[in-house]
C-alpha cells in the first residue's frame, strides 16, 4: 500500500501531510523521519475510524411526496 503526501522543506525540517488528512501535518529532520511520522498519523486515523464505525450508524428517512 502506498500513501500520497505533500511535503516541503522549512528551514532544517521537512514538513508534510497525508493528502487524505491535510489537517494533520507533521515534520521530520529527514525525509525518512517525515515519512515515519506520516505512517504513524495514518495508523492513528485507522484506529479512530474503527472506533467511529462502532459508534456511528446510518439510516434513511422517506420524505413525503
Amino acid at each position: 500500500m502506498e500513501l500520497q503526501y505533500t511535503y516541503w522543506q522549512d528551514g532544517t525540517f521537512f514538513v508534510g501531510f497525508l493528502n487524505d488528512y491535510p489537517e494533520d501535518s507533521t515534520q521530520g529532520v529527514t525525509l525518512l523521519e517525515l515519512e515515519e511520522a506520516l505512517i504513524e498519523i495514518y495508523e492513528v486515523k485507522q484506529e479512530e475510524k474503527k472506533h467511529l464505525a462502532a459508534i456511528r450508524k446510518t439510516g434513511m428517512v422517506k420524505i413525503p411526496a
